[in-house]
């Protein structure tokens, strides 16, 4: 059984040899696969530390009498580094029970495979981490969202899968039963699965991924407040009401209509600037950012009740504000417009723009590729490297 010196020193080597064109099948020159001992062990060189250089030389012996590296000493017996034997690394994998890079690879795509008859629409973000990741393995790359455990993969792959196919809304614990037969194992590997998603999929927010997909940890609220009749077996007047009121998920279960009366509908997407909204003949909604389907339903069925409904939609003057009104247009198959996310409304707060990072620049010029309508203040945001959060907006 190999000590610790042992694991050490072969482990180093064989990450050379994994990490190289060798490896791949790349390279078409012979290579040597050679570490310095002092980078191993700092110490080696230390005269002081007369007795921790023999233990060193003690092993690099035993090592090279197994046939698995091999050096030169000098005269003095100082080792300046050590080659690995490559015919030796079978062997060598086994002494030290490390798995072969190879083996591995072909235990994930095993993994992989269970997914691939996905569909591309409702999957995508899992399917384009899955293709991301052979191509890492081609080019001799780190996988991603993997550290080695098998068993933790495979559960951070279910647990998109799933996140991504659920419609109904459920308690993370509830989801968390439902797969692993354990209420917490899902809050264990969040942070990944979140990350996973955010990196691959049509997210404007790390922190909202999974409450997009109906995965929510406390229950869901639909804030309104201005206009408009609920009816929900007693009707309920928000112009009778001074402020604004939540709507649970229950409640909403058993919304039959919403009467507008010729209002319009305003979506907005900070809660801040909902408060200090005042509606004109409008129903407010607050968004939170993106919407989930419960704020989705209320929404929709605002639009069937009342046929040529007006739809605006407040977010910030950035990236994220025009994503989440593109979403929303998308996923409620209704024609929103903005409101205030114009280049009038950005002169008009100058004082309070914020500079553009790269990441915002690339976005945004992705954005205005996609959606002439935006073309004009995206322009101008890119050429006067600014944005506006909704709550720095002087006029409400």
């Amino acid at each position: 059984m190999a000590n610790k010196i042992e694991v050490k020193v072969l482990n180093a080597l064989l990450d050379l040899y994994e990490n190289s064109k060798t490896f791949t099948g790349d390279n078409v020159n012979e290579q040597r696969f050679k570490i310095p001992t002092s980078k191993l062990f700092p110490k080696y060189d230390d005269d002081s530390e007369y007795s921790f250089y023999k233990e060193i030389n003690t092993n690099f012996s035993a090592l090279k009498a197994k046939g698995f590296i091999d050096y030169k000493s000098e005269r003095s017996g100082k080792i300046k580094a050590v080659y690995l034997v490559k015919s030796a690394i079978p062997e060598i994998y086994t002494y030290i029970s490390r798995e072969a890079k190879s083996d591995t690879n072909n235990r994930l795509f095993q993994i992989w495979q269970k997914y691939e008859n996905l569909n591309t629409v409702d999957y995508s973000p899992l399917l384009l981490y899955i293709s991301d990741q052979k191509q890492h393995i081609k080019e001799n790359k780190k996988i991603l969202f993997f550290e080695g455990d098998f068993e933790q993969h495979k559960d951070i792959l279910l647990a998109c899968k799933s996140i991504l196919e659920n419609q109904e809304e459920i308690f993370i614990r509830e989801l968390s039963v439902k797969l692993f037969n354990n209420s917490k194992h899902l809050e264990s590997i969040e942070s990944s699965v979140r990350a996973l998603l955010y990196k691959y999929g049509e997210y404007d927010e790390k922190d909202t991924v999974l409450e997009e997909h109906n995965i929510i940890k406390t229950p869901t609220y639909v804030m309104v407040k201005g206009k408009g009749i609920l009816d929900c077996g007693q009707k309920i007047d928000l112009s009778k009401i001074d402020g604004d009121i939540g709507l649970s998920t229950k409640t909403l279960k058993g919304l039959n209509s919403i009467e507008l009366n010729g209002a319009s509908v305003i979506t907005i997407e900070n809660l801040t600037s909902f408060h200090k909204y005042q509606p004109q003949n409008e129903l407010a909604i607050y968004l939170g950012g993106f919407h989930n389907s419960v704020k989705r339903d209320f929404i929709q069925l605002a639009d069937r009740c009342n046929p040529n409904t007006i739809f605006k939609h407040y977010g910030d003057i950035d990236a994220g504000g025009f994503h989440i009104l593109e979403h929303l247009k998308v996923k409620t198959g209704i024609n929103f417009v903005s409101y205030k996310m114009d280049v009038e409304t950005l002169l008009s707060n100058k004082e309070n723009w914020i500079g553009l990072s790269d990441n915002d620049k690339k976005r945004l010029s992705k954005l205005a590729d996609k959606n002439p309508l935006y073309e004009d203040v995206i322009q101008f945001m890119l050429e006067n490297n600014c944005k506006l959060e909704q709550e720095a907006e002087i006029q409400m």
